[in-house]
């Protein structure tokens, strides 16, 4: 029993005789082995003016149900889904190489002359050390944000200057290890994941330790807590908001993450299959997107797109005067993170977990999946 396909084409050359005027005008619909439907019958004759005949598959096999039914099988082709291949990883002992001399690191350096009087030089290390931030001698010391992904796999690591007084990142100093290892690490295939992803599982014991505590005290009045994922799209944003959270004193059931660049976020078909595509780290759980100044809409639209995706996806204000409530003391300039209040409110001396307590989720509003 032969099978056609409802994508039936013409041919493109091979014109037979046309079997409604005669002339070796008629071009047939034909299988995908190249066999004609209806020889001379099924298709389209070149013959516009003096003929122009045209019988497509549809019509034919309507007209011809006996004929349709007898020899042939319909069927609608299944979309074939890429092959999906393993990404290549980096070994674990050259991340470790590099979680040290941060005497040299400007972006380390800066983050402790920052912090360390008011938070803490321990807070400020352990975050350093917790988001796996290494030291390069490229560009005369410069910053590595390793990117782990859930399972503990090294994807590859994102090598950026910064100054070390400003924290400004130097857009012309930016590699990638794999890249400047290259003999190392000959035809590497980079998946990336967001910054960040390897906490998610510390978020999860710490949730799992306080419901056992609460546990332990039936009548404590008790609310829901469940870790959060917050999205920022620079690494350097995702370190800082974690000393402002352990600052504070947070459990750290929220984790910072990075995505690197706004087009990471991109939840379509493929990439929610794919069970290394970065997004799979949002997957059933609540977020927290934080755009940067005027890439508010983008945001938003990107974060309706993981509608059942991801739990729930919350959207901060915090950067656009026009829709946030509370009111922000400091200046706030085109392209500016959260991260950048952050640092202004401490540099100018004032208290910060008001501004990141009220910097998303007031009365149910942005929401948005």
């Amino acid at each position: 029993m032969r099978r056609y396909s409802q994508d039936i084409q013409l041919a493109k050359r091979g014109k037979v005789v046309c079997s409604y005027c005669g002339k070796k005008t008629f071009v047939n619909y034909i299988y995908s082995d190249g066999s004609p439907v209806a020889d001379g019958v099924c298709g389209k004759c070149d013959r516009a003016d003096n003929c122009g005949v045209h019988y497509p598959p549809r019509e034919y096999f309507k007209d011809n149900p006996s004929f349709d039914s007898a020899r042939y099988t319909r069927f609608r082709p299944q979309r074939k889904r890429p092959v999906v291949k393993a990404p290549s990883y980096i070994d674990s002992s050259l991340m470790m190489e590099t979680m040290r001399g941060y005497e040299q690191n400007p972006l380390a350096k800066f983050l402790h002359s920052t912090f360390d009087s008011k938070a803490g030089a321990d807070i400020v290390q352990a975050n350093i050390e917790r988001y796996a931030v290494g030291t390069s001698s490229r560009y005369d010391g410069s910053t590595i944000f390793w990117q782990i992904d859930q399972f503990g796999r090294i994807r590859s690591g994102q090598i950026i200057g910064y100054d070390s007084t400003t924290g400004k990142r130097n857009h012309k100093q930016q590699n990638w290890v794999h890249s400047v290892m290259e003999s190392e690490y000959p035809d590497f295939k980079l998946e990336q994941c967001y910054f960040g992803s390897h906490l998610i599982n510390s978020a999860d014991k710490v949730v799992a330790e306080i419901h056992q505590e609460w546990d332990a005290m039936p009548n404590m009045p008790k609310c829901e807590v469940e870790p959060i994922i917050y999205l920022f799209e620079s690494p350097k944003a995702a370190v800082i908001m974690s000393i402002a959270l352990m600052w504070g004193g947070c459990r750290m059931t929220a984790v910072p993450m990075a995505t690197c660049g706004c087009g990471n976020i991109n939840p379509t078909l493929d990439s929610r299959r794919n069970p290394y595509d970065k997004i799979q780290v949002l997957k059933n759980r609540k977020i927290v997107l934080f755009p940067d100044n005027g890439k508010f809409e983008e945001w938003k639209s990107r974060g309706e797109q993981l509608k059942g995706f991801s739990k729930e996806v919350w959207i901060s204000t915090a950067m656009e005067r026009s829709l946030h409530p509370y009111n922000i003391e400091c200046e706030i300039e085109d392209g500016d993170g959260f991260d950048d209040v952050i640092l202004r409110y401490v540099k100018a001396g004032k208290p910060i977990w008001d501004l990141i307590t009220t910097c998303y989720g007031y009365h149910g509003q942005w929401k948005i999946v």
